[in-house]
């Protein structure tokens, strides 16, 4: 399901790097989902992983637009700590009352949602804009 395809890919190493990384968290946490073990236990430390796997992304993000000035460079980094806040606190709402599979199942099940409407979309979204920022640099330099 989130697996990176050249599609995917801006042209800026740190950026692309760091997106691979959430993809992947991305990716185990949805081929835990069926995990006949899952549990309280499993499901926080694997939206731990994308946690930090988007941290680390959007500071990489962050740092290339500040380098260079990039237009919307705010609303960038505002819509990044919204996805961040969105993600965190609906696991701080949903991992704790975890006391069964099923409830750990029906909890995946509303996080993925978060993860592929919201998370998943951004990423994709904006390969374009990223793209765009580095043929302007390579113009800018020619």
């Amino acid at each position: 399901m989130f697996l990176w395809n050249m599609s995917m890919e801006t042209g800026i190493e740190t950026v692309d790097q760091g997106r691979k990384r959430v993809l992947a968290a991305m990716a185990d946490f949805f081929q835990g989902m069926d995990d006949p073990a899952l549990n309280q236990q499993i499901l926080a430390a694997r939206t731990g992983a994308i946690f930090n796997a988007m941290k680390t992304a959007f500071a990489a993000e962050n740092a290339y637009l500040a380098e260079r000035e990039a237009p919307d460079q705010e609303k960038h980094q505002a819509n990044h700590a919204a996805l961040s806040a969105a993600f965190i606190d609906l696991c701080r709402k949903l991992i704790p009352k975890i006391k069964n599979h099923k409830q750990a199942q029906q909890v995946c099940l509303e996080i993925y949602q978060l993860v592929d409407d919201a998370i998943f979309h951004h990423i994709t979204k904006e390969v374009g804009n990223y793209r765009d920022l580095v043929r302007a640099q390579i113009k800018k330099a020619g």
